[in-house]
């Protein structure tokens, strides 16, 4: 395979295991939640898990559930519009935050992941990144320049890649939307270029985790125009030429310095090996996620869902495990 071996993460990610005949919607939001807290990741294993039974128990935990702008296409049909289906064209897929390449409308707190098929063929594992353990690993002053400066991203979206993204569907609205939410130095712009848009939006690099800590999630490495780590030049990880990345006063981010992060994500990287059934609940804004290659083609399916953690389970929650 195209990585190196895994690491485990700072914080072990938590196991929740049913019991015979155990549902999924009788899990208990406040536990799980606390355990999101500490780890930043929870797998359920051993559930049975029908669409309208993975859709039932993401309604537990979140509200206001976030449309993927490159996934319309693999949009569930018999979903209620925002359960996708994770790509299956096989490639290496860096470790990011999902959404956090904006910063309206507000990227999903919570990230869930459920294995239709695991992979027929050896790889594909999704790659989870430990934010808090990456940021410890950053050189003090990158990190400060980073958190003072967050990320610019730039990039080409279609018509319907940005009526999904800003969700609206007219630049009247788009403009309103700019003008009516601009987050100090976290805003968006925008040009037409032909039948285009060049999105620019600079966001935050650093994120505040659901239990408090300061954590590197964002979006940065699943965004890079070319890949030229030398231990990963032509190993099939995703690029799109289009893309453009800088610190967010618009200066370059030296390619070492992309160098250096894909080190630490190689360093600290664990692998989830999927089984059938399994639902991976994630902390979106501290636990980075990815993909590995399979060795030959392969069935994996895995459907996705994102959403805003509810109100009520912002309270902190005691968590007896």
């Amino acid at each position: 395979m195209n990585h190196l071996p895994a690491t485990s993460p700072a914080t072990p990610m938590s196991l929740v295991q049913a019991t015979p005949d155990q549902p999924l919607v009788q899990a208990d939001p406040a536990l799980l939640t606390a355990r999101l807290r500490k780890s930043g990741a929870v797998l359920l294993r051993g559930f049975k898990c029908s669409l309208e039974e993975f859709q039932q128990f993401t309604e537990l935990l979140c509200t206001d559930f976030h449309q993927v702008g490159t996934r319309r296409a693999v949009e569930d049909p018999r979903s209620d519009g925002h359960t996708s289906e994770v790509p299956r064209s096989n490639f290496n897929l860096f470790a990011h935050s999902e959404g956090t390449y904006r910063p309206f409308p507000p990227p999903p707190e919570i990230c869930f992941f459920n294995c239709i098929q695991p992979p027929t063929a050896a790889g594909g594992e999704t790659l989870l990144v430990d934010g808090v353990a990456l940021l410890q690993r950053l050189p003090a002053a990158l990190a400060t320049h980073f958190s003072e400066q967050g990320i610019l991203y730039e990039a080409l979206w279609d018509t319907q890649r940005w009526h999904t993204e800003f969700q609206l569907d007219n630049l009247q609205a788009l403009d309103n939307m700019l003008r009516d939410h601009r987050f100090g130095k976290w805003q968006s712009s925008y040009r037409m270029v032909e039948e285009m848009m060049e999105v620019r939006c600079r966001v935050p690099a650093i994120q505040l985790s659901l239990g408090g800590l300061p954590a590197f999630a964002n979006g940065l490495l699943a965004h890079l125009p070319a890949i030229t780590h030398p231990r990963w030049r032509d190993k099939g990880a995703y690029s799109k030429a289009s893309n453009r990345v800088f610190f967010g006063d618009g200066e370059p981010i030296p390619e070492e310095t992309i160098h250096l992060l894909i080190d630490l994500q190689d360093e600290i990287a664990r692998d989830h090996a999927w089984q059938a059934g399994d639902l991976l609940v994630l902390d979106n804004r501290r636990i980075m996620h990815g993909r590995r290659m399979t060795t030959g083609a392969s069935d994996r399916q895995i459907r996705s869902r994102f959403g805003q953690l509810r109100n009520e389970l912002r309270l902190e929650a005691i968590d007896p495990f």
